[in-house]
């Protein structure tokens, strides 16, 4: 079982790293896999425009490429921890983004669960309250 501090610790450092990726336009994925365990999958429900399941350091880099090409800009705003005394932590935040395609800005709520292991991120499903707007903004 991995420790709930170490657990937000590399949740903070991918959630910076991957605002880097972004502002940078997807030149240094290096950071961002520093936080991934060799074996980690992101979810993605099919209603997005980087849908789907993508597994490995592979995986997740094409779907950083895929999230890349639909956000100009992204941050993960005040994240809260809920630990689940496993390896699953759950985060409550507010993600703001700009759509590279329309240029519009864009506030979501989002939920995630985040499996963690060996203080990597292993597996990361994230629970949208509703993704319509997200693919209208991403146009």
């Amino acid at each position: 079982m991995t420790n709930s501090n170490d657990c937000e610790q590399v949740l903070l450092k991918f959630y910076a790293a991957e605002e880097r990726y972004l502002a940078a336009d997807g030149k240094n994925f290096s950071e961002i896999a520093s936080t991934l365990h060799p074996e980690c999958v992101m979810h993605q429900p099919d209603s997005l425009p980087y849908a789907g399941e993508w597994h490995g350091h592979d995986g997740f880099e094409r779907w950083m490429a895929a999230f890349g090409d639909t956000w100009a800009s992204l941050s993960v705003e005040n994240p809260t921890f809920y630990p689940s005394g496993t390896d699953h932590i759950f985060v409550r935040s507010t993600v703001v983004a700009r759509a590279k395609r329309t240029g519009t800005d864009i506030t979501w709520p989002l939920l995630q669960m985040i499996t963690v292991r060996d203080g990597r991120i292993l597996e990361i499903q994230p629970f949208h309250w509703d993704t319509v707007p997200i693919t209208t903004a991403a146009g």
